[in-house]
């Protein structure tokens, strides 16, 4: 079993596809609907949902309050000084939120943390060869 989609609901599917699209590099080849947008993070596939989506898809228990966020998407790349210095270049056309700087953490991975435009939590680690 491997993991081969992650679906995000966000509050406001267009600001999330140009932050997606735009900030990180993700490819969204099919036109974006109002309320949806799909597309690709390597092989992964990636769906943006407007929170109207979880009563559709979850009946009552759709109609929960959404609080914190109780996930973390990581990514990796080979030059994580590179992408830091890309994301800090688009930092504020494209609402890149850095909560802090590439930084060795105590297990010995380099990572930078970042929000996206909905506060979720995003990691970008260096790849170790």
């Amino acid at each position: 079993m491997e993991i081969d989609y992650i679906a995000l609901f966000v509050s406001d599917v267009g600001r999330s596809l140009i932050f997606y699209r735009d900030a990180l590099g993700f490819r969204f080849e099919k036109p974006a609907k109002p309320d949806s947008a799909e597309g690709y993070s390597g092989n992964l596939k990636i769906g943006l949902y407007d929170r109207s989506w979880l009563p559709k898809l979850f009946g009552d228990r759709g109609k929960q309050i959404i609080s914190g966020n109780p996930f973390l998407l990581s990514m990796t790349v080979d030059d994580l000084d590179l992408v830091y210095q890309e994301l800090c270049d688009r930092q504020t056309r494209h609402n890149v939120d850095i909560i802090a700087p590439p930084q060795v953490m105590p297990w010995g991975q380099r990572i930078l943390f970042l929000r996206d435009p909905d506060g979720n939590l995003l990691e970008i680690v260096q790849v170790v060869n």
